[in-house]
């Protein structure tokens, strides 16, 4: 039985995890994107950059026949573009209809078109131009290397990217897909305007690096606390290099393995199926708060379901960790094509104790599965008998 959904607040001041200033986005921009060490990478994607604009180009999306468009497409695709992995479960199905393929790829790059409307054609599943598989990413992404100055992608990196340095856009209720992404252009034109030399290709992965990697992490830190940037990377990252392996468990890690390629088989007391968007599959779904062990969707009940494993962490740290997950999926999944969805939580553990069991007390939208291990060793000489 699924009891009604703890509703998740939405609080309108807040606009990031700390908030940076200028100066201090200045010195990120020039450790990770303007310094030498940054150059080579720099130089990748701008190559990347020329061999997608063979087929992104209006006038030469005209000219090229469909298996070569095809081919070109699949190609930035199985790359990512060079830049951020794509989901595969949708890569055939996108070119699938290569007419409607090079209809939508022809409107989406057509200049003419106020960038909003042609998002909100595309991304709407109603939306005339819209193809399952073509998400948020994937058509910034092809309108980046349509023009670098011009546009600039929004997949879940940027926002993670732009919370990291305190300058979430703030999104309303009833924002479109296109006014969402003209609040996030709006947000990342500035950090932009902090270095005019750079084009979106640089901020882009300037928002992976201090979203996604340790060192980008760390940096951030640092200057929040008035630190050494480098000094302060280099301590860390020892420091959780050191943690991780001490806190690795095995077993658990396995069974995070088990459960994905057995989902369909696990009774959770709802017909579930593992969550899938354009950039990740619901194992270890990224978020700007960390990932999420299985994010799974209940379609029949119109849920988004968030599973954590307990991973030899206290009742305290794994509860408030769901709810942070429950909260985030609320606020950044369950709107547009999932506007009624509400949120409930599986906790996986070994155990229940008695913090655990107070806690979900009052928390009626959140369950606990216990789960045992077993095996037996046989002689396979002996005879069965």
């Amino acid at each position: 039985m699924i009891n009604d959904t703890l509703l998740i607040q939405r609080d309108n001041n807040f606009v990031g995890m700390a908030f940076m200033n200028d100066e201090q986005i200045k010195l990120l921009l020039d450790k990770f994107v303007v310094s030498e060490e940054a150059r080579t990478w720099k130089e990748q994607r701008w190559e990347d950059h020329k061999r997608w604009k063979e087929w992104i180009d209006p006038y030469k999306l005209e000219t090229l026949p469909d298996d070569e468009l095809k081919n070109k497409f699949l190609e930035y695709f199985n790359e990512g573009a060079g830049r951020h992995p794509f989901n595969a479960i949708y890569r055939d199905r996108i070119v699938r209809d290569i007419k409607k393929f090079r209809e939508v790829i022809k409107f989406l790059l057509d200049e003419s078109i106020p960038v909003r409307e042609k998002l909100n054609k595309i991304l709407y599943k109603d939306g005339i131009y819209h193809i399952d598989g073509i998400g948020k990413g994937l058509a910034t992404s092809i309108l980046m290397d349509l023009d670098p100055q011009n546009y600039a992608i929004w997949n879940n990196k940027t926002n993670m990217g732009l919370e990291a340095l305190g300058s979430s856009p703030q999104f309303a209720w009833g924002d479109d897909w296109g006014t969402r992404y003209e609040k996030v252009m709006k947000v990342i034109r500035h950090v932009r305007e902090l270095k005019p030399e750079l084009s979106f290709l640089e901020i882009d992965h300037f928002l992976h690096i201090v979203s996604a990697t340790e060192e980008g992490k760390e940096a951030v830190e640092a200057l929040i606390e008035g630190k050494e940037i480098d000094v302060l990377v280099s301590e860390t990252m020892s420091q959780i290099s050191t943690e991780r392996k001490e806190m690795e468990f095995v077993m658990e890690k396995y069974l995070e393995e088990f459960i994905e390629v057995n989902f369909d088989r696990i009774d959770f007391g709802a017909k579930l199926e593992l969550y899938q968007d354009e950039e990740h599959s619901g194992r270890q779904y990224h978020t700007s708060i960390g990932n999420i062990d299985l994010l799974a969707i209940d379609r029949d009940n119109k849920k988004f379901v968030v599973i954590e494993l307990k991973k030899g962490r206290s009742s305290d740290e794994v509860i408030g960790q769901i709810l942070r997950y429950m909260g985030w999926v609320k606020e950044n999944l369950a709107m547009n094509d999932y506007e009624k969805y509400d949120v409930r939580g599986i906790i996986i553990s070994k155990e229940k104790d008695d913090k655990l069991e107070y806690a979900l007390k009052m928390l009626p939208n959140t369950n606990v599965f216990l789960y045992s291990v077993s095996f037996e060793l046989k002689d396979p000489l002996r005879s069965p008998g």
